[in-house]
């Protein structure tokens, strides 16, 4: 088999990076990079999926949204897997998926990406594996949401976030983390301020700087690590 690409010369999302080289080259073609703004919404609920997205610096939202607008954020994705393969639910998106993190992606029209994972090999198997742990992901997320401290939950999306832009620094405001979260504002304030008064974070003008990685580790419910872990079980320890 051959190798996958360094990361000198291979792409920046890891999905994409644990291809083969020749798999990756015969896909190279079809992909387009994009540049994804904050906000940008991607997919409708029930609307067309005319593109997949791999994101590359970017971080999305899937957002389950009710008959009176509001909406709570079941999976976060970022370089580590793509949005709108059609085998996650047909051609049509079952979320809205909005930007939180603007940066870049590649993407690829979802006919073309169908076509190709539909044959044996690599790229099959590999969104099959992804499938399972997107799939982990959503599952523990209602779990969390119902079952653990707003506190909690804010470590465990932040840590996620982190994992998927790769950078401690992330571009949110205290409004967009608490529709992610599906609470107020206020509440997302207070459930901070002590993780800012320990010195685990820092939050200025629409950014919220994660500073120290293990104390948030430590703060966060299970569910950040049962995700982690089934991602690198599935597809690989990246790290």
């Amino acid at each position: 088999m051959s190798k996958p690409p360094t990361p000198a010369d291979g792409p920046r999302n890891r999905l994409l990076a644990r291809l083969p080289r020749d798999e990756y080259r015969r896909l190279l073609p079809l992909l387009q990079p994009v540049t994804l703004k904050v906000d940008q919404v991607l997919y409708e609920p029930r609307g067309p999926i005319d593109y997949a997205y791999f994101p590359s610096g970017a971080a999305l939202s899937a957002l389950t949204v009710m008959r009176d607008g509001n909406a709570i954020e079941v999976a976060t994705i970022g370089n580590e897997g793509l949005v709108g393969h059609d085998g996650f639910g047909g051609k049509t998106s079952p979320h809205r998926v909005v930007v939180q993190v603007a940066d870049g992606a590649d993407r690829i029209a979802s006919r073309a990406l169908h076509e190709e994972s539909a044959r044996d090999g690599p790229l099959k198997d590999l969104l099959s594996a992804y499938r399972i742990a997107f799939m982990v992901q959503v599952s523990q997320s209602v779990a969390c949401n119902g079952l653990h401290r707003l506190e909690q939950r804010c470590c465990r999306w932040l840590l996620m976030t982190r994992d998927r832009v790769g950078s401690d620094d992330l571009r949110l405001s205290h409004e967009f983390l608490a529709m992610m979260l599906g609470a107020r504002r206020a509440s997302v304030t207070e459930a901070l301020r002590p993780l800012q008064e320990a010195g685990l974070v820092k939050s200025h003008r629409g950014r919220i700087t994660i500073l120290d990685v293990e104390a948030m580790e430590d703060r966060s419910c299970e569910c950040y690590a049962v995700v982690r872990d089934e991602y690198d079980r599935l597809l690989g320890d990246p790290r």
